[in-house]
């Protein structure tokens, strides 16, 4: 999508973090947009910014992982705008830990939003886009999406499932002349770090003790955070890979460069792997990585 002054455009996970600044970004780019996000609060707070700055925003509340609500944002957003140019589904959630201390109702949380969000959105607007035989849908997955280390299990999962629907999605949809994209963010500078939640086996609680897990928890995903890269600088790397039309758009080379040794050098790929477990995984540190 090489130009996108005065198009449309519908971003899930609006009100925080990566899709906030896609939405400021994009409003300074002339782009009309259409903003959804469970967190209605700062949402509102995302509308009136950008409204004030001139830009033609709306928005609503919607629960991803509910198609009710994808329907009805998407009769909001027609009742606004004749077409849709631009999807970007943005909405995600992290829980991380010990693999047995991650109960099913929080995998089944993890891959609701992350991977059925993603889902609902692409259902909902698709028949849209293939009608017109025009549109770029933008899916934002993680480095976890590429490079699957040891924590957080649904995360990874559901990362890795939003890579490989990109690629589904981006063949079959080329000769309706639709793009897609999918983002594989590094360590971003977002909330998204300190409102992960981390489970810990019963084990380690009883040896270490609960309190002191969250202030380890709490210091380690501080630190991360402050070593990443700002969203700002972030989405004007991804922006640079919509208007390219690539299906892969990375912030950090050594994304890519995790790729290329997974394809060359499965035996070194399968080695790091390893060597992260007995470093991070068996440890049992609660660390939570590439959780964008």
């Amino acid at each position: 999508m090489k130009e996108l002054k005065n198009r449309n455009c519908f971003i899930t996970g609006a009100a925080n973090g990566i899709g906030r600044e896609f939405a400021s970004t994009l409003a300074k780019e002339g782009m009309n947009l259409f903003l959804v996000d469970i967190d209605l609060h700062n949402l509102e707070s995302v509308k009136k910014e950008l409204t004030e700055s001139g830009a033609n925003v709306y928005g609503i509340k919607c629960n991803v992982t509910k198609i009710k609500d994808y329907q009805n944002a998407k009769n909001e957003f027609y009742s606004k705008f004749d077409q849709l140019d631009l999807l970007i589904n943005n909405a995600g959630i992290a829980i991380g830990g010990n693999i047995l201390a991650i109960s099913l109702e929080d995998w089944e949380k993890v891959l609701n939003v992350n991977l059925w969000g993603v889902i609902n959105s692409i259902h909902t607007f698709l028949p849209d886009l293939m009608e017109r035989r025009q549109g770029h849908i933008v899916n934002i997955a993680s480095g976890a999406g590429i490079i699957g280390l040891t924590e957080p299990p649904p995360y990874i999962c559901s990362k890795f499932a939003v890579v490989g629907l990109s690629e589904a999605l981006f063949g079959q949809l080329s000769i309706f002349n639709i793009n897609v994209s999918v983002i594989i963010p590094s360590y971003i500078k977002t909330d998204i770090y300190l409102k992960s939640k981390v489970k810990y086996p019963q084990k380690l609680i009883e040896d270490v003790g609960e309190e002191k897990l969250k202030e380890i928890s709490h210091d380690l995903l501080e630190q991360i955070k402050t070593q990443a890269m700002s969203p700002a600088k972030a989405v004007q790397k991804y922006i640079e890979g919509i208007k390219n039309n690539n299906l892969y758009v990375y912030d950090n080379k050594a994304v890519l460069r995790s790729m290329t040794t997974k394809g060359r050098e499965p035996q070194k790929y399968e080695e790091f792997l390893k060597n992260y477990n007995k470093t991070v995984g068996n440890s049992q540190k609660p660390i939570i990585k590439n959780m964008v």
